[in-house]
């Protein structure tokens, strides 16, 4: 009697993983509500995170593509890994710094106002400008071939503002009663998200006017924006700590931040791209800078 002949495993085993490995990649192929595994490599022990949050001052693609680069200068410059967190309005990154899912943040100078005498939020950086100051300005801008001439000339027309939280929304109505020209006198106007969409809103002859940071202006300059009148200069915007945050890691975070001026300085670090207000380094911030934002805001009728 002849016996079974045994399998060859030796050319089975080859046969057998080739069907294994069709048959999950048919899997994954098919499943694409499954999500493709990942694989880490074993680094050593993980940095801690730190999350970043910036007011929606801008677009949300204007604010990555500004602030990201700043996220990797801290992620390399500390002992921490800085993601940015964005937020659907002002107060919603206040709001992140309170209840703890955000760390530190780039305020502006009304919403910083509120949240510090409120919450406590500690302003530790300040960024320079060109000049090297923390002199930051505003702009009632207009379509460069308006014929509106002064601030007067608004009465009757119509007017776009950034977000309510936005400081730059409160100097408008600050220099517009200056001028002589209340709410009341504008034919209508109306409060936007962000600052670029005012600018392109009024680029667009959707309004005869508008306020935006100066940084804005400037970028609008070359597509048909002028300066109707300059705001008198207000701090620049400062970056905070929550309130959770202890202060070895404020320390940390603020050394970071005031080295970088020397490093740009140096050539070491180049910032081609940053957002402008960030673009030039740090110096140390303090809270009686806002003094006169908050002396301001107690003109305003």
């Amino acid at each position: 009697m002849i016996g079974k002949r045994k399998p060859n495993l030796m050319i089975l085993l080859p046969i057998i993983s080739f069907i294994i490995i069709t048959s999950i990649s048919y899997f994954f192929i098919l499943d694409i509500d499954t999500a493709i595994p990942v694989f880490e490599e074993d680094g050593g022990q993980e940095k801690e995170v730190i999350h970043f949050g910036v007011i929606s001052r801008y677009s949300p693609r204007s604010i990555i593509s500004g602030y990201d680069p700043l996220m990797k200068y801290l992620s390399s410059h500390t002992p921490y890994t800085f993601k940015l967190q964005l937020s659907r309005n002002y107060l919603e990154t206040v709001d992140q710094l309170v209840s703890g899912s955000i760390d530190f943040a780039s305020l502006g100078n009304f919403t910083y106002i509120n949240a510090h005498r409120d919450h406590g939020i500690q302003c530790i950086a300040m960024p320079m400008n060109t000049d090297g100051t923390l002199n930051n300005y505003d702009d009632i801008i207009v379509q460069k071939d308006s014929p509106l001439k002064s601030l007067q000339d608004l009465k009757g027309k119509s007017f776009a503002f950034a977000s309510k939280q936005s400081f730059s929304s409160w100097m408008a109505v600050w220099m517009l009663q200056e001028a002589g020209v209340n709410l009341d006198d504008l034919d209508r106007y109306q409060y936007l998200n962000h600052h670029d969409i005012v600018a392109e809103r009024v680029l667009r002859g959707d309004f005869d006017a508008g306020m935006v940071k100066t940084v804005v202006a400037l970028d609008y300059y070359p597509s048909g924006i002028r300066t109707l009148e300059r705001s008198p200069a207000i701090p620049s915007v400062p970056l905070v700590a929550a309130p959770h945050v202890d202060s070895l890691k404020i320390h940390i975070v603020q050394q970071a931040l005031l080295e970088l001026e020397t490093l740009i300085r140096k050539g070491e670090i180049f910032t081609e791209g940053w957002d402008a207000e960030v673009a030039n380094g740090f110096v140390a911030g303090h809270d009686s800078l806002f003094n006169f934002p908050r002396q301001l805001l107690s003109e305003i009728k």
